[in-house]
């Protein structure tokens, strides 16, 4: 029956060098805590965030998700790709052809995917135009 259920079986003590290393984790979080002074409670700063009708949604690596592509042969076709988006697509695109200042035919969007794609490398002007509206 004991060899039926070798999973019950007590476990051999740790190994002396992982003691060890968890000793001195131990000992240096201790140190650290009684060195560090208590900080005093500030008040965050309160900004507003503007009521917009879309939203960019930030990556998972808390980036922003505009990217530089390169298409065509000889890359001869430079483009900009927003994407994650979410809410109303045309309000973003006409926010940013004004904001970077592009002609119509320079700025589109693809309604299958929900991406903005804009002529030419723009990842700075995009990003900038998207910080200051704090997303």
């Amino acid at each position: 029956m004991a060899s039926a259920l070798p999973f019950l079986r007590p476990l051999p003590p740790p190994r002396a060098s992982f003691v060890q290393c968890l000793l001195r984790r131990i000992s240096t979080t201790a140190q650290i805590t009684q060195e560090a002074p208590t900080p005093y409670p500030t008040a965050a700063p309160q900004t507003t965030i503007p009521a917009l009708p879309y939203h960019v949604n930030r990556t998972t690596s808390n980036q922003l998700p505009i990217y530089n592509i390169t298409k065509g042969g000889g890359g001869t076709s430079k483009l900009t790709r927003l994407r994650k988006i979410d809410g109303d697509l045309a309000v973003l695109r006409s926010d940013l052809q004004q904001a970077l200042q592009l002609k119509d035919e320079h700025i589109a969007i693809n309604q299958l995917t929900r991406h903005i794609v804009i002529k030419g490398w723009r990842k700075t002007d995009v990003a900038k135009f998207l910080e200051e509206r704090q997303f």
